[in-house]
């Protein structure tokens, strides 16, 4: 369902459901870059999850490109059709396996992942933020979220929240 690299709307689509996906490796907590009014807009049918992944780049971390890539793909192996699309879905993204040892060199650990519903009260800008339409001569729109008021939205956090008993 990684539908990223083809150009479309969200990185992962099937029919009732979307998630767009973003990494941050910011300091101040969670904040993304979006890329467009589009971008956070929901899907024709059914809803629209946010995955938020924060990282850090620490010389002792195990995540790397090549490692997370080295884990999938042996998932993917009992279907040939799904590790086709996952490697041309790879190579679409402009990743090369010639250059494995420089995208080694980075690598992260990871601080916290967060799944959110995209709802009203979701940070966003979209066309519907606009009922009268762009304003003229506005070309392109990028702008950064703070999920940081949103965990009323929150459906699915790593590592969990901690319990008080």
């Amino acid at each position: 369902r990684w539908r990223g690299p083809t150009g479309s709307r969200h990185d992962f689509e099937w029919p009732g459901r979307s998630v767009e996906v973003k990494a941050t490796t910011s300091t101040r907590g969670r904040i993304h870059r979006i890329n467009g009014l589009a971008q956070l807009a929901p899907p024709e049918q059914g809803g629209l999850l946010f995955f938020s992944l924060r990282l850090r780049e620490e010389g002792g971390a195990t995540n790397t490109l090549p490692s997370v890539i080295a884990v999938c793909r042996p998932e993917l192996e009992a279907d040939g059709d799904a590790l086709s699309r996952f490697e041309r879905a790879l190579a679409q993204a402009g990743y090369s396996p010639a250059h494995e040892e420089e995208y080694a060199k980075l690598r992260l650990r990871v601080v916290e992942e967060g799944l959110f519903r995209v709802e009203e009260d979701f940070p966003r800008l979209t066309p519907a933020s606009f009922p009268n339409g762009i304003p003229t001569g506005i070309e392109r729109v990028e702008y950064e979220i703070n999920l940081g008021g949103c965990g009323h939205l929150l459906v699915a956090r790593c590592p969990p929240l901690p319990t008080i008993l």
